[in-house]
């Protein structure tokens, strides 16, 4: 063999050496590609009808970037998840009103994920509709409409004579939503009256379904998930704050949901008829896959908080929240 031939074969020996890693390299490699997926586990997560699609869509994308972790989720109100804490039959509660003061002796911890809005809608097809745009109804008048124990017309509601009645429609669960309407207007959720219906999305299609109806909803089933613009047939109400029977600047209801975000933050929306929505466990989670699954909705999965439709937590709330995981 040429030296020229000898002097070849042994560079590219070299370099071949030189490119493949050292085992303890492939090691480090391996590890750190372990690291990344060896989180393994099983929780339940049940509560609030509010946060349900966007737990749902953050268990779905968590455990496809961690298989080895299995997470249940159902709603059923947020006093459902509650219970199911204290008696558990769940690992984290979805909750989308203020814990009672029984329910803080009880030793909840909560984090917010997020912030949501509640709204009184009427059907858009509502035959006064323009005269509802116009003046909207005092906090007196939605007390009376729905705690009192006489049925309301539109004519009462709006002061002229019409004699077509208001039909009423009020979540027959444990509604974190319902908690927010009733302290709004100074009662328990226990009395609220009118026709019971199970969750947001029937209560949308029972208003949508009689132009007549007037209830509530979270923002959130209010507007389209896809376009942020309000579903068919759902009109925001407005709320005649200053009893002036005149819809000012700031009591024009929300027609899409980027402006009632820009609401809630800026502080137009009634603030007593807005909420954190939390995470709550009985003490501080220690379980390893129940805080990475936290510390991922305040993190990467804040990205599909408004694609939901609901409000993001600002850079405050996330420092907060993360700080109250460690």
């Amino acid at each position: 063999m040429s030296l020229n031939k000898t002097i070849i074969l042994i560079l590219c020996l070299v370099m071949l050496i030189g490119c493949k890693p050292r085992k303890s390299e492939q090691n480090q490699n391996k590890s750190s590609v372990e690291s990344k997926t060896s989180i393994s586990g099983n929780f339940t997560i049940t509560g609030a009808y509010a946060l349900y699609p966007l737990v749902k869509k953050w268990t779905d994308d968590f455990m496809r970037i961690n298989p080895a972790v299995k997470i249940i989720v159902a709603s059923g109100g947020t006093g459902k998840g509650v219970a199911d804490l204290l008696a558990k039959k769940n690992q984290l509660a979805m909750i989308s009103r203020p814990l009672t003061d029984e329910e803080q002796t009880k030793g909840i911890w909560v984090v917010p994920v997020a912030k949501e809005g509640v709204a009184p809608i009427v059907n858009q097809k509502n035959p006064f509709l323009k005269r509802i745009l116009e003046r909207g109804i005092t906090p007196e008048k939605l007390i009376r409409l729905f705690t009192g124990e006489n049925p309301m017309t539109w004519g009462d509601l709006l002061d002229t004579t019409s004699k077509e009645k208001a039909v009423v429609y009020i979540r027959a669960d444990e509604s974190g939503a319902a908690s927010v309407l009733a302290g709004f207007l100074w009662k328990e959720r226990a009395d609220l009256k009118g026709i019971k219906v199970l969750g947001d999305e029937e209560m949308i299609v029972s208003v949508q379904g009689n132009p007549l109806a007037i209830g509530f909803c979270n923002f959130s089933y209010a507007f389209d998930s896809v376009t942020g613009d309000r579903l068919r047939d759902i009109q925001v109400m407005p709320i005649d704050l200053d009893f002036d029977k005149t819809i000012d600047k700031n009591e024009v209801p929300f027609t899409n949901i980027n402006k009632a975000h820009r609401g809630l933050w800026l502080g137009y929306y009634p603030k007593n008829l807005t909420r954190e929505l939390t995470f709550g466990s009985i003490g501080k989670p220690t379980d390893p896959a129940i805080l990475a699954f936290l510390n991922y909705t305040l993190t990467t999965g804040q990205s599909k908080v408004a694609k939901s439709g609901f409000c993001e937590l600002n850079d405050i709330y996330i420092k907060y929240a993360l700080d109250n995981l460690k």
